[in-house]
């Protein structure tokens, strides 16, 4: 790191021990790190079992992590891969946090829900030893519906029968945002609620609170605690929510707002440069150019022209 970069690091750090908070496991790179560690192998079997039809009996000493946590320093490698796989005997099951709602992150988690799918039936030697693919994604924001878990399949569209082909793959989306509705009264919340609740907190206090008598829940926040004084894991979350903002900006009102011309014009480059990255992913995995243009908001003839390189 830089020296500016390790000061920032260190006014972060104070800053979190200050408020008694921890970097949540909203952040990628944490949510990897807490379930890829095989201690927290019975509570990712728990949440599992709570949100698909997996039996305890299919899950509990069936589970096999097949990504192990990769420390990663620069938030648009994140876009290279799930954020999570792991094996139940021959079927696969995707986990994905989605901390903020961008369309790029919904469209990322589609094309990884699909190729998981495409690389299943490559494996299967028939069709009895398919086994299932299921994606399970933890919504932050805009959630898909009302609903703690929705469960999405390809269906027609009239009937609304599925497809025989189709009856292995499913999605599941987490309304982390209704979780966060229940309270902190502990006694009245079941495991799977405390997980997601800890899932989504910062304040050291609550999450011990929610963890309290639960020694794999215990072990949780401890991860978390330590995770969170990682310069890694702080100079990830700052990034990260630097990102957040920057993509909230509106260039054009920045613009008219007065701001130097030079500044105003690196956060276009910035912004642009961006675009031109997912977008080349969008080209890697064989998407339609008109889609590409919709998400990344560039022309279509500057996509072609990226296609030609």
């Amino acid at each position: 790191m830089k020296t500016n970069e390790i000061n920032k690091v260190k006014e972060l750090t104070k800053e979190l021990e200050a408020k008694g908070e921890v970097i949540p496991c909203l952040v990628d790179p944490v949510f990897k790190s807490i379930f890829s560690d095989k201690k927290m192998e019975g509570v990712l079997s728990h949440i599992v079992v709570s949100i698909s039809d997996f039996t305890e009996d299919d899950v509990y000493g069936n589970l096999d992590i097949v990504d192990s946590y990769e420390p990663i320093n620069n938030i648009a490698n994140k876009q290279n891969t799930h954020d999570l796989k792991v094996r139940i005997n021959n079927s696969s099951i995707l986990l994905e946090m989605n901390n903020y709602n961008r369309a790029s992150t919904r469209f990322r988690n589609s094309a990884h829900y699909h190729a998981g799918i495409v690389n299943q039936i490559e494996r299967a030697t028939d069709i009895e030893n398919l086994g299932k693919v299921i994606q399970i994604s933890f919504d932050n924001e805009a959630p898909f519906s009302d609903d703690l878990i929705s469960t999405i399949r390809r269906a027609d569209i009239k009937t609304h029968q599925i497809d025989n082909s189709e009856k292995n793959f499913k999605k599941y989306k987490i309304n982390l945002s209704k979780v966060r509705k229940l309270g902190y009264n502990v006694d009245k919340l079941s495991r799977f609620e405390r997980i997601l609740l800890i899932m989504t907190e910062k304040k050291k206090s609550k999450l011990r609170e929610l963890a309290k008598g639960d020694k794999e829940l215990e072990y949780m926040v401890k991860k978390l605690e330590k995770l969170s004084k990682n310069p890694d894991f702080i100079n990830y979350y700052n990034e990260e929510t630097l990102d957040k903002i920057g993509r909230q900006l509106d260039i054009r009102e920045a613009t008219t707002s007065g701001f130097e011309e030079g500044r105003t014009s690196g956060f276009e480059d910035g912004v642009h440069q961006k675009s031109i990255e997912t977008a080349k992913k969008m080209l890697d995995e064989k998407m339609d150019i008109n889609l590409i243009s919709k998400i990344t908001g560039l022309s279509k003839e500057e996509i072609q022209k990226i296609k030609m390189e």
